[in-house]
This record gives C-alpha cells, structure tokens and sequence, in this order.
C-alpha cells in the first residue's frame, strides 16, 4: 500500500495530517499544520529577533569598531555590519544607530575618503554610501531605508577613460554635508558638491541636486522647495 493509498484513509489523526499536506501539495498550496507551524514560526522569530541581535553584538559590532577610526559609545546595529569597500576614513559619533544591507564606498580614485557620521543619528536599511572625498552626516539626522549618497559618478565622462577602466576624475567627485536634525526620505537620492542644511527635510523619492537650505522641504526629481518646517522657539540656540 503506497503512503497515498494509507492516508485516503484518514482513520487517525497522523493519517488525516499527511492526507492534507499532500493535497495541499498537489495544489500547490500546504496547509497548516498545527503545532508544527506554530512551532517553525516562533523559532523563526526567536532566529531573527533574538539570536541575530546576540550576533550582531558579539560578531558585526567588534568588526565595526575595529574597522572605524573612531566609534563613540551606545553603537546600536540592528542587524550585519555595513559592507566597507575601498580606502575609507569611517568615523561614528555617539549612539549611532545602523539597520541592515548598507554598503559605504570609497569612489572614484584609491586616495583615502571620509565618512563622518554624527551623535544620535540613524541610517536605514540598505542605504548606499559612496564618498566621493568626504561624506559627512551631521548629529540627530534621520536618514530612510534605501537612500543613496552619490559622492562621485563612478566613472568618466571621456568614453574612453572608461572603456580603460580609470576611475572619476576629480571633476567627477564632490563633498556631501548633511546638517544636524535633517531627515532624508526613503529612496532619496543626493547627489555630489551640495548641502543639506540643519533641520531640513528631504521627500521620498526625491534627487536632491542642489543646496537644500536650512528647515526647507524639498521634493521631486529634481528636489525643489514644496514647504518649510516651523522654526522650533529654541532653535538658535541649539
């Protein structure tokens, strides 16, 4: 008797179990099982919330630290460790916050850059950092899930240079500042030589390709003003 044949039985509850299971998978559905499921579901939270963290802090966050020039205290990652590629110059001020799949880039020619990241602030998920010469993120700035900090342009305009493979010249690279109490929207994209000044805030979505001046919103492609944030009373003093 095939295991098909003994579970069209469904005269016990193990037989009626694998009678579901496999004609959810005839389907191309699987039903769920109870217990089972529950069990599977709750090691996979206890996976990603518990023991990743435990990683993180034992593994990614001593690995950052020693890659860094300088990490100030209260350094929370959320998950892995930013991916580091080429000759930078990190530096982390205090309670920076870090979530997962970002990847910082020194661009452009294999002299050191600088990536500077200011006390009490966050960088999302998957943020894309390519410095240019300097990148510099100022203190209590909110940056998104998935921005992307264009330093240089990656590669020459001569089309030759390129089918050469040199790297941008140093009219293809610029400084990226980024003031303190700024919030960067999801998906944005700023671009090389341009600031962001304090308090401003960037939509999502938005290609910021000029100087964004200080408590202005910005928006669009390319970001332009859409707004102004209320002066908080205590501002010039801070």
């Amino acid at each position: 008797m095939s295991i098909i044949q003994w579970s069209r039985r469904r005269e016990t509850p193990l037989q009626r179990a694998v009678f579901a299971i496999l004609k959810g998978a005839s389907s191309g559905n699987l039903p769920v099982v109870p217990g089972l499921h529950h069990a599977l579901l709750g090691e996979r939270r206890f996976r990603r919330q518990v023991l990743a963290r435990v990683w993180s802090k034992i593994y990614h966050e001593p690995l950052l630290r020693l890659a860094c020039h300088r990490c100030g205290s209260g350094l929370q990652l959320l998950e892995e460790q930013p991916k580091l590629l080429g000759n930078l110059h990190v530096e982390l001020g205090d309670n920076v916050c870090l979530a997962g799949n970002q990847t910082w880039i020194a661009a452009g020619n294999p002299t050191e850059k600088q990536l500077l990241v200011g006390d009490s602030s966050y960088l999302g998920y998957g943020v894309v950092v390519s410095v240019g010469n300097r990148v510099e993120i100022g203190k209590h700035v909110l940056v998104a899930d998935r921005v992307r900090f264009s330093g240089s342009d990656g590669h020459p305009l001569d089309p030759l240079a390129r089918a050469r493979g040199e790297p941008a010249d140093d009219s293809n690279i610029g400084k990226i500042l980024v003031g303190d109490y700024a919030w960067i929207g999801a998906h944005a994209i700023v671009l090389k030589g341009l600031t962001i000044g304090r308090g401003a805030i960037v939509a999502s979505g938005s290609v910021v390709t000029k100087d964004v001046p200080e408590l202005t919103i910005v928006g669009g492609n390319p970001a332009k003003p859409i707004g102004m944030v209320p002066t908080p009373p205590d501002w010039i003093q801070r």
